[in-house]
């Protein structure tokens, strides 16, 4: 079961509901800018890591589970590479619609939503054409 869920809609859910509700950041200032740590720097710059930043990179890590995950076959991972499609298509309408998801980091995000459904279906089938090939069937 817990193989259907697409790990990104987590992403989703989060940037939803920071965005929508304003739980962080200022009027002026969204929530993904804020500063989340400086760190300085050998060369004596300072990073500034901002939320953004933090929320991108653990996406990355979910994309990267997800990628590990499309490896797989069955009826869970064809479910899960459909609820892939969705969460894509509601990133890119909220994108394109929503105020407050018009930015970077969102867009960033989004691009990562489409990889993991194309990778998911290139996959599933280069493993399949792979598969028929193996079992004796057209190749």
């Amino acid at each position: 079961m817990y193989q259907m869920f697409p790990l990104l809609a987590i992403s989703l859910i989060v940037f939803a509901i920071l965005s929508l509700t304003g739980a962080v950041g200022t009027a002026t200032i969204p929530w993904y800018e804020v500063t989340f740590v400086q760190l300085p720097m050998v060369s004596g710059d300072i990073w500034d890591v901002s939320w953004g930043d933090v929320f991108l990179l653990a996406s990355m890590g979910l994309l990267f589970v997800e990628l590990l995950r499309s490896t797989k076959t069955g009826s869970e991972s064809i479910m899960n590479h459909a609820l892939s499609v969705v969460v894509f298509v509601v990133a890119l309408l909220l994108f394109i619609i929503v105020e407050g998801f018009g930015n970077s980091v969102f867009f960033l995000y989004m691009s990562m939503t489409f990889l993991d459904f194309m990778a998911g279906f290139i996959v599933t089938t280069v493993t399949a054409r792979r598969d028929l090939a193996v079992g004796g069937g057209v190749g």
